[in-house]
């Protein structure tokens, strides 16, 4: 009788004894994820502000006079130091991107044929769902899409019938595919308010578009342009796409590496320049970036 209640008690014991481990084991795992969070946390954050910092340099930059500028725009990369950490910042002007409501057909075609790598027919179809999809009207193209289409698709929302407010609802466009829309976001905008591109202020893959891939050309124009000190460049490809407009709209990318045990923190913010407030400029995007945004 003494052995059966002495092996239950043992049994009891190791039963307790595995209890612990497993509550012990599970309390080690919260704490090290709720450290981990944490950590985390205090890393975006840390970068975030410093990304602030760089937002206030490079308005500073805008102010100067283009001889004064270490902020070259068009897409240049300018690497700034902060705190201790390193910052690399791009800047465009938005009158350097294609404004997905202003942008004519033609235009429009040369980006789905060279950034989206589409067939003609296929360029064709898009360019019709896309013009249904922002004019104000129900009448269909001939390749178009309206309401009903979009409810044949199973699609819970029908053409806009009315102007892009942000480039995040080129998704919403039917036929529109992950990889289509992530090709051509790098080169739109809905700010311009212009039909065409100033080349002083696009990024190089921008020119490169422009160019049909002639990388000389491109390089010989951007040394130009360099060299203008901010006095207009007109290249000499792209010639019917071309509109010198300029509007104190920016589309600026960076870049922070503040740790080295982590991946740089890459975001990106449109802003507009108001010189009689202060901060004399609003943010009036922001979002995190995948590095395949990278302005060239």
């Amino acid at each position: 009788m003494g052995n059966k209640q002495s092996g239950v008690a043992m049994i009891v014991v190791l039963w307790m004894i595995m209890v612990m481990m497993t509550l012990a084991a599970s309390l080690l795992y919260a704490t090290r994820t709720e450290s981990s969070m944490v950590d985390y946390a205090r890393r975006s954050a840390h970068a975030r502000a410093i990304a602030d910092a760089a937002a206030h340099y490079a308005v500073m930059q805008l102010y100067l006079p283009n001889k004064e500028r270490d902020l070259k725009l068009g897409g240049t990369p300018l690497l700034w130091e902060y705190e201790g950490a390193k910052v690399e910042i791009r800047m465009v002007g938005e009158n350097g991107l294609i404004d997905i409501n202003y942008a004519s057909r033609p235009l429009l075609q040369l980006i789905l044929e060279q950034a989206g790598g589409m067939d003609e027919q296929g360029v064709q179809n898009m360019l019709d769902v896309l013009e249904d999809f922002r004019d104000v009207d129900d009448l269909k193209r001939l390749n178009g899409a309206e309401d009903n289409d979009y409810e044949n698709e199973g699609l819970p929302f029908g053409a806009k019938d009315a102007p892009f407010e942000r480039i995040e609802e080129l998704q919403q466009v039917m036929g529109m595919t992950p990889q289509l829309y992530a090709s051509l976001t790098r080169y739109l905008t809905v700010q311009s308010g212009a039909a065409g591109i100033n080349p002083m202020l696009a990024p190089r893959q921008m020119l490169l578009l422009l160019a049909e891939g002639d990388a000389a050309k491109v390089d010989a124009y951007m040394q130009k342009r360099e060299d203008s000190e901010g006095e207009y460049v007109q290249p000499d490809f792209g010639g019917a796409f071309l509109d010198a407009s300029q509007q104190p709209l920016y589309r600026m990318q960076v870049r922070v590496y503040a740790d080295e045990t982590a991946p740089p923190y890459f975001e990106e913010r449109s802003m507009r320049l108001k010189p009689e407030k202060m901060p004399p400029f609003v943010t009036y995007f922001r979002i995190l970036q995948p590095s395949s945004a990278q302005f060239e």
